[in-house]
């Protein structure tokens, strides 16, 4: 037992039976005297949705974190080289790979029961760009232990990191022109990183909020349960209270018609006596 071996099985159960799973993998580590690995364990995150679906996509189709990962390759090569027209045309293959993988996942979450919400489509958007963007993000997504969605402006560091080259190349006066719109490039590839960012921010805010409903949704299922339990005790007790009284007044009847009996009977006897 060790903690690559857990922690790659965990991530690979359905979401709702991660928590419940790692406690008791933590518990196994306690109960063999292995504290560091008990504290390592307890500490693994549960993945968020979107997290686990694109951790699901990697399992099940690492080919496509592969074509992720190679379209980043070849968008970094072309900035490298200042090749302007073909920097645009890896962009918009980006755009493109990035919405088949994402409609992917939303087959997959169909598959397993999992309806998936705008705001975690706009996360799985993020992951996947963060994934073309950063071959650090690419690696972690390819790992399928993602507790969260990744960045993609977090994750531009590596497409960006070459933006000395263009400054250097700008001051070469043959070739202005083509920095210059290389420049442009930049500036457009920045700007779409700050909408991704926006984008991402929006969609954590909806997930907290989603989970904050998630959570009161439980508590008032558990508090109408136990309302519901009472209540079902409350009917027990009243209908054997019910079956009791109609035991009490059948037998009050009994009593009522034997002391009538005896009456008539007794009327009976006078009637012939006074007859005498």
């Amino acid at each position: 037992m060790d903690l690559e071996s857990v922690a790659d099985e965990l991530y690979s159960l359905p979401r709702h039976e991660f928590t419940a799973a790692r406690n008791a993998a933590a518990q196994r580590a306690r109960e063999q005297g292995r504290r560091e690995l008990t504290e390592q364990i307890g500490a693994l995150r549960r993945p968020s949705t979107a997290a686990w679906l694109a951790n699901r996509l990697a399992r099940e189709h690492p080919e496509r974190i592969q074509a992720l990962m190679e379209l980043g390759d070849g968008l970094r090569e072309a900035q490298r080289r200042l090749q302007g027209e073909q920097l645009r045309r890896l962009s918009q293959q980006r755009h493109e790979l990035v919405h088949a993988v994402v409609q992917q996942v939303h087959e997959l979450a169909r598959t397993a029961g999992h309806p998936v919400s705008d705001a975690i489509t706009r996360e799985l958007v993020g992951t996947f760009t963060a994934a073309v963007n950063s071959s650090a993000a690419a690696q972690a997504l390819a790992g399928g232990r993602l507790t969260a969605a990744l960045d993609p402006a977090d994750a531009a560091t590596d497409l960006f990191a070459g933006a000395g080259a263009f400054e250097s190349s700008r001051r070469d006066p043959d070739s202005a022109g083509g920095v210059s719109e290389r420049h442009r490039e930049l500036e457009h590839l920045r700007t779409e990183a700050a909408d991704a960012r926006t984008a991402r921010d929006e969609a954590q805010r909806a997930l907290t909020n989603a989970d904050q409903a998630v959570d009161d949704a439980a508590t008032a299922l558990r508090e109408l349960r136990a309302r519901l339990e009472v209540a079902g005790q409350a009917e027990h007790e009243a209908r054997n209270r019910a079956r009791s009284a109609q035991r009490d007044v059948e037998a009050a009847d009994r009593a009522a018609a034997e002391t009538q009996q005896r009456v008539h009977d007794l009327e009976g006897l006078l009637a012939q006596h006074r007859g005498r």
